[in-house]
Formats: C-alpha cells, structure tokens, sequence
C-alpha cells in the first residue's frame, strides 16, 4: 500500500502544553483522519498582549496600540494549519464558481506571488482609466473580533457544501477556534516561579499530569459572547474571507453592473463606479447601499478609515463641486490623482526603525573600539539587503512598488525618490570608530 505524502509542516521551539512535535507519518496520518480530528482534545490558547508605542514626526508619543495575541499548542496548531488549507483551497474552487476570485484578495494561496502592491496598482490603473469615478474606501472595525458565530458557521457550511451541518471532524475544529478557551501567559509564569519564566527553557510547560492540576490553580477564559475568533490561528484568515463572501457578491455585483470594480484585501475594501454629469449626484446612493449591506452582515466599518471620494481631470476630491482635493489611501500607498507614493505612516515607520537600530549599534561600536552590526544593518534597512530571508526588505518592498506603479502612464511614481538617499541618510549617522 502506497504511503501517504507527509505534510510539511515545520515544528515551532515555543513552549505551551504539549511538546513541540515533528511531523512523523503518525502525526501525518492522524491529521487526514478525521476520527482522530473529531476526538482530539485541544488545549486552551496562550494569551499576552503586544503593546507597540508610535511616534510622529515630532517624536510625541501617540497612544500605544495593543495586539491580543493568541497562540496555540503544538498539535492544534497542526490541524488549524491542515483544515485551513484545505479550506482555502475550497474556498477558491468556491470564488471561481461565484465569479469572486479578483474580490477577494488576501490570505489566498492561488494568487502566484501577488501582494497588496498588484493590488493597489490594479485598482489605481482602474481609476485613472475613468473621465470620472466615484471611490469609497473604507475598513471593517475590529473585523475578526466581531464575526458572529451563527453566521459564520452558515457559511462556512455552503462553502464546504457538505449538506445542511458540519461534520464532526469540521465541528470539532470550528468549536475551538470560536468558543476557545485561554490562559493568561503571565498566570503560566507566575505559577512556575521566576526560575522557568525564559523563553524556552523548557519543552512543554506542562506534563499532561501538571496541566490538569494547573487547572484547577488558574482561571480559563472562554468566549462567551457567540462572536469573534483568534486571530492568530492558521484558518482564522481563512474563515474571515469566507465570513464576507455574501458582502463580497452583493458589492461586487452592484458595482459591476455600473461598469466598476469591488475589492476588498482583508477588511479593506475599495468601490470605484465610473460616473457621467448625469449620474454625478447618485454618490449618497452609493454611499448607502454599501454601507448597508455591511452592517447588515453585522459588521462595523471604521469611522476615521472611511471616505468616498471622486476622481475627475486628474485629480482626487473630497466633494462633488472640486473645491477640496483628497487624497485616496490604499493598501499602504498614496494617489492624489497624478502621483502615487508610499504613505508618509509607513516611510516614517522605516526610518525610525533604522535610526533606532543605528543608535543600538553606535553604542556597542564605542563600548567595543570596534564598527559592529553593519552587516545586519544594511541587510534589514538598505538595498544590500534586496534578498533579507527571502523576501526582501522595505528598500525592496518600495523598488518593486514603483516598477508596478510604473506601468501605468496615466500616473507618476514618486517612489524612488522617497527612499533613493537612505544609503547617505543611513551612513550619516553611523559613527566611525
């Protein structure tokens, strides 16, 4: 009997309550039995929260903003990262089928090396191609804490289409990532004392024994209020695309057959109708419906995030009469009508971080009598490091996004030019010792 293919899945060095687990040909066979899926007891999540302070451009202090971060055990980890590719890979054969697959935009595994670059340049190139357009721009608030679960799970049966109920193995994995359970982290530490408190000091936290009297010594939190998800886990990207497929349907349907386009990258979305003079007063209808069918798929838009705008003689305007220009802010690039240019959030956001480390090394370069960290320097903050763990940096993030921008000659990258000097602003501060 031919043996299964094993999944490749890498083993992550974190401690939780299991050990971390390689993926042999039990854990292989274990994960594409869905018996073994429908009895398998997951452990609670670990919790902390991230706080990450900003700054502006004069250095005040802005409010720090907080991620809850939600990670969970070695082998659960494994099956939210199975059933959320096999998901996603229905849930494309789902999009081609509804005509959704340039809609949705994120968490896709068939869009061959497509990001938000592709994207924003797609819906510019749009744009620019209309006399006139009517744009609205807006986010989903809180998105993935505030997915209802009855809903969610609706859809997430039509997609699978698999009946009117999920199965057993599906229900077991949907169950724990919407009603999941959780510990504190600092409740883990305090509980171990000071001296197993390192990152990594031990395998597991736990021994199945420990854990059940751990149990018993600390709270477990549960989601109670029948909406939100973790968004950290390997399918909660997944069910959050599949959460917004009737938003996605609707929008993109009404905006087709007035000659536009709907996308939506997450919860960012984007509606762009082109307009004549005698459809130019039909933006509050527009405005309404999407808006509408939104919340009526239970879901807040940001406030501070939402615009509509109108793009005519080459130009972005806040309102209909042209006395106020705009500017369109998408997937991380500014478009006033003519230029196209990385966000001044996002440029700041490099250059502060490169100072930063620049400070760190300078000090070591004295304390040694030695120029140190150059090399880890230039490879996260310069165009040196154009191939960074394969990816790249922001230097080549920003290179790639003016050669696409590029491609449209209704528009005027301004790109290169904002970050062409960060080789000479870099070296300017480096010290020499």
């Amino acid at each position: 009997m031919k043996k299964a293919k094993l999944i490749k899945f890498e083993a992550k060095p974190f401690p939780h309550f299991d050990k971390p687990i390689l993926v042999s040909n039990t854990v292989n066979n274990n994960l594409k039995n869905p018996s073994y899926i429908t009895s398998h007891s997951f452990y609670p999540f670990i919790h902390y929260t991230l706080v990450t302070r900003k700054y502006n451009k004069n250095k005040a202090k802005l409010r720090p903003k907080n991620r809850e971060i939600f990670y969970a055990a070695h082998m659960d980890g494994y099956i939210f990262k199975y059933y959320g590719e096999m998901l996603n890979n229905i849930y494309n054969k789902f999009c081609e089928e509804k005509g959704l697959n340039d809609v949705s935009l994120a968490y896709r595994n068939n869009k061959n090396g497509k990001s938000n670059i592709h994207f924003a340049a797609e819906a510019i190139q749009f744009i620019t191609n209309q006399k006139k357009a009517f744009i609205f721009v807006s986010d989903f608030s809180s998105y993935f804490d505030n997915l209802d679960h009855a809903l969610l799970k609706e859809r997430l049966i039509s997609v699978i289409g698999r009946g009117e109920q999920l199965s057993t193995d599906w229900w077991n994995v949907y169950k724990h990532v919407t009603r999941y359970s959780w510990v504190e982290k600092y409740d883990i530490e305090r509980d171990l004392g000071k001296s197993d408190r390192k990152k990594g000091s031990k395998e597991r936290y736990y021994t199945p024994q420990e854990f059940r009297e751990f149990r018993k010594r600390v709270k477990i939190y549960k989601n109670e209020t029948k909406k939100g998800i973790p968004q950290g886990t390997a399918i909660s990207a997944v069910l959050a695309n599949i959460y917004a497929y009737e938003i996605d349907q609707k929008l993109n349907q009404y905006a087709s057959i007035r000659g536009g386009i709907y996308r939506r990258y997450s919860d960012d979305i984007i509606v762009v109708i082109p307009i004549d003079d005698n459809s130019f007063g039909n933006n509050e209808d527009y405005e309404t419906y999407i808006k509408k069918v939104v919340e009526d798929n239970k879901i807040e838009m940001g406030a501070n995030k939402t615009s509509c705008m109108y793009y005519y003689d080459k130009s972005v305007y806040k309102k209909l009469d042209g006395t106020e220009k705009g500017l369109l802010d998408y997937l991380g690039f500014a478009f006033d009508g003519v230029n196209v240019s990385l966000r001044e959030k996002s440029l700041y956001k490099y250059y502060h971080r490169a100072y930063r480390k620049i400070e760190i090394i300078n000090k070591e370069s004295i304390k040694r009598g030695k120029n140190v960290g150059r090399k880890k320097l230039y490879s996260l903050y310069t165009h040196l490091g154009r191939n960074y763990k394969g990816y790249g940096n922001f230097i080549s993030y920003a290179k790639k996004a003016h050669f696409e921008f590029e491609k449209n000659e209704n528009i005027n990258s301004l790109i290169y030019k904002q970050i062409k000097r960060h080789w000479n602003k870099i070296q300017k501060r480096l010290i020499k010792v």
